[in-house]
């Protein structure tokens, strides 16, 4: 397994690593890696779906790409609001979903996908309209989008989700 090393993580004396000092392993991982269940980041009701919205990027201060999760407490619970990202002043979006646990119906362009636990739906156009219900309790869907080619950046419609869940925005 590769491992990079920032060069900030290794301390020189003469020509070796200075063995006396932490393991560099150890030092990489509380600098760039954390982990966390579902259920240890705060959830929070969102106004376009019936599920609860859990912000994953916010969590770990993602910068790269959003990431966040919907748990439906019920069948029939609205997992996705139907919306795309057609609109030049939104953000354009790719968006890839993953059916974590439970079964869902996603509809994309007016076409039903049967999405079982550990289906990926994609919607790459940002004109695609999508959406998805809940086809049993306690289905999570997990969704991750970026704009191609562009930096990302935490739209103004997840800053409003987070205040209104009490949380801050990371980065702010």
């Amino acid at each position: 397994m590769l491992h990079r090393i920032p060069w900030v993580a290794i301390r020189r004396r003469g020509s070796s690593i200075d063995a006396n000092r932490t393991s560099v392993a150890t030092r990489i991982a509380s600098m760039s890696a954390s982990h966390a269940s579902l259920t240890d980041i705060t959830a929070a009701d969102v106004a376009h779906s019936d599920a609860k919205w859990t912000p994953v990027r916010n969590h770990f201060g993602i910068t790269a790409f959003g990431v966040n999760a919907y748990t439906a407490r019920n069948t029939g619970d609205r997992l996705i609001g139907e919306h795309d990202h057609a609109d030049p002043t939104d953000e354009q979006h790719q968006e890839l979903y993953f059916v974590h646990t439970g079964h869902a119906r996603f509809q994309v362009d007016g076409q039903d996908v049967d999405a079982p636990a550990g289906t990926f739906v994609s919607a790459l156009d940002v004109k695609t309209i999508r959406s998805a219900v809940a086809l049993s309790d306690n289905t999570i869907v997990l969704v991750i989008g970026a704009e191609p080619g562009a930096p990302y950046e935490v739209t103004p419609a997840e800053r409003a989700e987070l205040a209104a869940a009490g949380l801050p925005a990371t980065p702010a």
